[in-house]
This record gives C-alpha cells, sequence and structure tokens, in this order.
C-alpha cells in the first residue's frame, strides 16, 4: 500500500456555540480580524456581511503554523451554531490542532468559556488516494469467476476487463439521516486504467486509523 495523496481530513467537533458565550457579547467584530490575521485566510466573512451560524460562518484558504513549526493548508474552516467543522488535507490530527488552538485563544483573549466543558462530541472524515497492488477479485476466486463471465460474453466490446471496482461498508441507518456516520469506500479512480493500481477510499475515521484500516484490508487481500 502506498499514499498518494489526502485529499480530505475532516474534523467536526460538537457543542452548542451559545455555551462559549453565555452573555451574548458581540463578539464576531473582534473575533473575525483575530482569525484572519493569525491565519492568513484569503476568504473570510466581510465587515458589512450577515453572518449566519445555522448556514455557516466559513473561512477559507488559510495558514497554520503546527507545534513542530510545519506549515499545512486550512481549506475551510466553518462555525454554525451546534460546532465547527475543520478541512485540511494533512491529517485529522492536525485539523484537531488547529481548532484546539482557535478555542484556546479564544478563551485567554476573550474570557470563553474552555472548549473542554462545551465539546461534547468529535467526528471525522477522511479521504485519500492510494496504490495497491492487490485486486478485488482476490477477496474471492468466484468473483472472478463473473468478472470473466462479462468480460467474455459483452458484445460491441470485445477484449474488454471487467473485475470488481470497489467495495463499500455502510452503517446501520437511523431514521434521523442527519445522524448517520459516513460509509467506509474503497474503488478504483474513476477514469484510472487497471494497471495503474490506484484507489480512491472514505471513511469516517481520523487519518491514522483509516490509513491503519487500509493496510489491513490489503493483509486481506494477499492472504
Amino acid at each position: 500500500m502506498k499514499l498518494l495523496s489526502i485529499h480530505l481530513a475532516r474534523s467536526i467537533w460538537l457543542g452548542q456555540l451559545i455555551d462559549f458565550n453565555p452573555k451574548g457579547r458581540n463578539l464576531y467584530p473582534l473575533l473575525v480580524p483575530s482569525l484572519v490575521n493569525s491565519y492568513k485566510f484569503k476568504k473570510f466573512p466581510l465587515p458589512n456581511e450577515k453572518l449566519d451560524e445555522v448556514k455557516g460562518i466559513k473561512f477559507e484558504q488559510g495558514e497554520f503554523k503546527k507545534k513542530d513549526n510545519e506549515i499545512i493548508l486550512i481549506l475551510e474552516f466553518t462555525i454554525f451554531q451546534d460546532g465547527f467543522i475543520i478541512d485540511s488535507r494533512s491529517s485529522t490530527k492536525d485539523s484537531d490542532e488547529f481548532i484546539a488552538e482557535i478555542l484556546t485563544r479564544a478563551h485567554e483573549e476573550f474570557n470563553l468559556t474552555k472548549y473542554e466543558e462545551v465539546i461534547k462530541r468529535k467526528n471525522y472524515l477522511s479521504q485519500m488516494l492510494v496504490s495497491m497492488d492487490k485486486s478485488l477479485v482476490s477477496l474471492n476466486p468466484k468473483i472472478k469467476e463473473l468478472s470473466m463471465y462479462v468480460s467474455d460474453n459483452i458484445v460491441g466490446f470485445e477484449n474488454t476487463l471487467f473485475e470488481p471496482a470497489g467495495i463499500s461498508f455502510l452503517p446501520d441507518q437511523k431514521p434521523t439521516p442527519n445522524i448517520n456516520p459516513a460509509p467506509f469506500t474503497l474503488e478504483r479512480q474513476v477514469g484510472s486504467p487497471f494497471s495503474y493500481k490506484r484507489y480512491f477510499s472514505s471513511a469516517p475515521l481520523q487519518t491514522e486509523k483509516h490509513w491503519d484500516l487500509l493496510n489491513r484490508f490489503e493483509e486481506i487481500l494477499g492472504t
């Protein structure tokens, strides 16, 4: 297994935003410039723009210097009335470090409630492109029989190889759709020949756990 690129490392921190600011102070005129200056966001709410926490208050294309001084790109940072979404292409660990720094600074500079007292749950979404030597037909030899049947009997596209293009694991669906986690998927990259061995994968996991899962999956294909 080889990592080709991380497409998304999303951290979702959930908690009622109103709990950070119990007295309802108007802090956005101070908070927005502070975030823009500290993290060099290229897109951000303008001074005369109406801020709507239901739709989300969005900051895009910023920079974050980690504790080891490495600088990463923050794709999006969005504030909602029930939490925060942070997207990077580094890792969910870095996305977590970013939001933890913001909320810690907000506590220190604006006397907001500590985030440890407000954040009730964390969710994750990891997406990456990998190279994998094993084919999904290795899951079961009978799958290859089905693949060959399609390849041998298709009309108008002779000498075209078919094989399984992906696999997915869905969570048991709850009645309320927005509380269902994302599925785990692994599929051939669209438009990429089989010989390129390129697979796109998405999982509701931290980046490191996602990578570990893919390596375990490749081990299963190799047995």
